[in-house]
C-alpha cells in the first residue's frame, strides 16, 4: 500500500473535517501528527487501538466509503513509517496565506497538539522518558513551543521567521525521535 496521492488525502481531510464536530475525528495534521508518534515509540500499537482515535464515532455512509477512507488512513500510517525511516518525513501542516503568496505562514498547531497525543497514548511514563533525556527533550523542543502561543499570537505570531524556523524543525524532530526509539523498541515496528 503506498502513500496516498494528493486526491486521496484531499478527500480524507474533508471527511475528517465533515465529521469532526459530530463524530469526534480529528483533523488531518492532527491524525498526521497523531500517527507520527504512534509508529515511532516503544511499541507497536495495532490500528484497531489507534484507528478509534482518528475516527472517532463516526459511522460510514457505504461499504465503499469505509473502504476509501481506512485504506487512505491506513497508506498514510504505512507512509509515514517509510518516511520516518529513510528520513524524509515532512508533517502535514495548514498555512495561512493566498494562493501564490511567497511563503505562507505554516499553523502547526494541529499537528503538534496530535503528536502529543499519539506519544500520551504509549502512556504517560513514555513522554516522562524523553523529557528526562537531553537529546529527546530537545527534539520535542519545537512541538511543545507552538504548543506555548497565547491565543492571539496563533495567526500572529510575535517573530513570524522565527516562527517559521521553529516549523521547518518539526520534520528533523520526528525523524530524531524515530531514531531516539529504534534501539529501545520492545517490538519492531512495521508497516500494517
Amino acid at each position: 500500500m503506498s502513500y496516498p496521492g494528493d486526491e486521496q488525502l484531499d478527500r480524507l481531510e474533508e471527511f475528517l473535517f465533515e465529521h469532526m464536530e459530530s463524530d469526534g475525528t480529528m483533523p488531518l495534521d492532527a491524525a498526521h501528527g497523531f500517527l507520527t508518534a504512534v509508529v515511532s515509540g516503544p511499541r507497536m500499537i495495532m490500528p484497531s487501538e489507534w484507528l478509534p482515535q482518528v475516527l472517532g464515532k463516526v459511522e460510514f455512509a457505504s461499504m465503499e466509503e469505509t473502504s476509501a477512507i481506512t485504506e487512505t488512513i491506513m497508506g498514510l500510517y504505512n507512509g509515514t513509517i517509510e518516511e520516518l525511516e529513510a528520513g524524509t518525513y515532512e508533517p502535514i501542516l495548514l498555512t495561512l496565506g493566498e494562493e501564490g503568496e511567497e511563503e505562507p505562514l505554516p499553523l502547526p498547531y494541529g499537528w503538534c497538539e496530535g503528536y502529543l497525543v499519539g506519544w500520551n497514548f504509549h502512556g504517560e511514563e513514555v513522554l516522562d522518558m524523553m523529557v528526562a533525556d537531553e537529546e529527546a527533550a530537545a527534539l520535542l523542543g519545537p512541538v511543545v513551543a507552538f504548543l506555548m502561543y497565547e491565543e492571539d499570537q496563533l495567526m500572529d505570531p510575535p517573530d513570524p521567521e522565527a516562527h517559521r524556523e521553529t516549523a521547518a524543525e518539526l520534520g528533523p524532530s520526528a525523524i530524531g525521535l524515530y531514531r531516539w526509539w529504534l534501539p529501545r523498541r520492545q517490538m519492531p515496528v512495521g508497516t500494517a
